[in-house]
């Protein structure tokens, strides 16, 4: 049973349809790639979704996309990342290559990690200056 909503199912699976995001972010399995770190903002395999855990919830906060709720900012996180993205940004700043753990534990990540908070906060008040003054306009 699912507790995925239509809305987050639809946003799920168009980010999924993208080639960078339907394999494994850490070991490029393309088998059971239905789960994900919101705070990365990326994509990863059932296998490495037990490696993540294990980092704690502040190195990456994980979720299955199959079966756990999705609030709009954890929706948002992984539509500002993706594993393309996530990848170059890793590669840019050396640790890309760096063991799992040490990689997600580096600073390269850190700021990847607050970058896409930032673009998330950004977006989320965007969204509701627009709802705002959608609301006002129909006052």
């Amino acid at each position: 049973m699912t507790s995925l909503t239509p809305h987050a199912k639809q946003i799920l699976d168009r980010l999924r349809s993208d080639k960078a995001n339907q394999k494994c972010i850490d070991c490029e399995s393309r088998l059971s790639v239905d789960w994900a770190s919101v705070n990365l903002g990326v994509f990863f395999c059932i296998d490495c979704s037990g490696k993540h855990r294990g980092l704690g919830v502040h190195l990456s906060f994980v979720r299955s996309i199959t079966m756990d709720k999705w609030d709009d900012r954890q929706l948002a996180f992984m539509e500002a990342g993706g594993n393309k993205a996530c990848k170059e940004f890793l590669k840019e700043h050396k640790c890309f290559d760096l063991p799992l753990a040490q990689r997600w534990a580096s600073k390269g990540a850190e700021k990847w990690r607050k970058r896409l908070a930032a673009e998330v906060d950004k977006a989320l008040k965007k969204k509701a200056a627009r709802a705002t003054s959608d609301s006002s306009d129909s006052d």
